[in-house]
Order: C-alpha cells, then sequence, then structure tokens
C-alpha cells in the first residue's frame, strides 16, 4: 500500500504542475532517491521533483485495533490486525542548472499541497489508470499530508544521512497509510449460545 499511496501523491502534483503552463509537465515529478546527487547515476532524477520516503512510523494511537473477523456461515476467523503508518516524504527540487526554477518548483509544491491536503481515489482521478481501483483497501485510501517542519539541526542531519548535498526542499507527514496482510492465523465456529447447568446431582 506505500508504493499505491506515493503513486497517488506523484501523479496527483504531476497533473498540477502540468496544468500551470509554465513548460512543466507530468514526467517532472518523479519517486526516487534523492542520495543520488552524490553518485555518478544522476539522469534519472536531474530536472525532477523527487519524492523520496525518509521515514516510517507505526501510528501508536490505533495500534491496539481488533484482529478478529466474523465470517460467512457464522465462522470466526483470526488475523493480525492492520498497521497503520506515518511517512515522511522529502519533496526535492533537482534543478542543478537553475536554482531559480527549483525555488519556483517548491513553491509550487507547497501551494498544491496548501490547496489540497486529503487525497483518496474519488477525489485524484489522475491516479486512477495506475492503481487497481478493484482493490478494497485501495479504494478506502485515505492520505492526509501535513507539512513536517525541521530543526536546522535534523536538517544538518537529514541531509548527511542523504550525501551531503541540500538542495531546495520540503518535507511533508503522510497519514496514514494501512498495511494489511490478510493471512488467516486461525479460524473456528463462532459462539452463539451458552448454556449454563445450574442444577445439583446427588
Amino acid at each position: 500500500m506505500i508504493f499505491e499511496a506515493l503513486s497517488m501523491i506523484r501523479s496527483e502534483l504531476g497533473a498540477y504542475i502540468a496544468s500551470l503552463g509554465d513548460g512543466g509537465a507530468q514526467t517532472d515529478v518523479v519517486l526516487g532517491n534523492i542520495s543520488l546527487l552524490e553518485s555518478n547515476d544522476t539522469d534519472s532524477i536531474k530536472d525532477r521533483v523527487v519524492i523520496t520516503l525518509v521515514n516510517a512510523e507505526e501510528e501508536s494511537a490505533l495500534k491496539n485495533s481488533n484482529g478478529f473477523h466474523r465470517a460467512n456461515g457464522g465462522r470466526m476467523t483470526v488475523e493480525n490486525p492492520p498497521i497503520y503508518l506515518n511517512l515522511y516524504l522529502l519533496f526535492s527540487a533537482n534543478w542543478p542548472d537553475g536554482y531559480d526554477t527549483a525555488i519556483h518548483r517548491l513553491s509550487n509544491i507547497i501551494e498544491f499541497f496548501q490547496g489540497k491536503n486529503i487525497f483518496t481515489v474519488q477525489n485524484s482521478p489522475n491516479s486512477v489508470d495506475t492503481l487497481n481501483t478493484i482493490d478494497p483497501d485501495i479504494v478506502d485510501l485515505r492520505l492526509i499530508l501535513n507539512m513536517y517542519t525541521m530543526t536546522f539541526e535534523q536538517i544538518n542531519h537529514l541531509w548527511g544521512s542523504l550525501g551531503g548535498k541540500q538542495i531546495p526542499f520540503v518535507m511533508y507527514k503522510m497519514r496514514l497509510v494501512k498495511e494489511h496482510s490478510s493471512k488467516i492465523l486461525r479460524e473456528g465456529r463462532v459462539i452463539e449460545r451458552t448454556q449454563t447447568n445450574t442444577g445439583v446431582t446427588e
């Protein structure tokens, strides 16, 4: 579900940039590892908005959800409860030969998420072709993005771990992405009636 969630954001942001009429295209937004800036393989992320997943954390408030599910025919299945994730996304404007363009695209990113920060299959038509809309988990997908402000110390540590070369960027916290395996752990009949025998025999 992580890939589907990021693909939805990439498609919607790309469509927004393409709609601005300033030379931008849908392909200007890519999923990629921004640490490639320090490698020789930079063609795939050059002159692009690069979306990089830098952290994933479990949403602790929803950690103790029920793992029991009632099945058809009066049988009960037991599955591990789904994991709800918060994803930290780094949006980097990588225009090495055009700092002004990078700043302009950074502004576009912030404007886009200021105008729309909740994403579902229903309100994200540009991502429908890339998603399996038959899957009920994808149909129910609901993503909420909020800007995540870091301290200068955190910024220094982040870019140090990514190779040390800082470019115009903004971080967003995306919640909630649900990861769920439908593996059945146990199965049995549902207890629908109990009987207590209080009689005394001699």
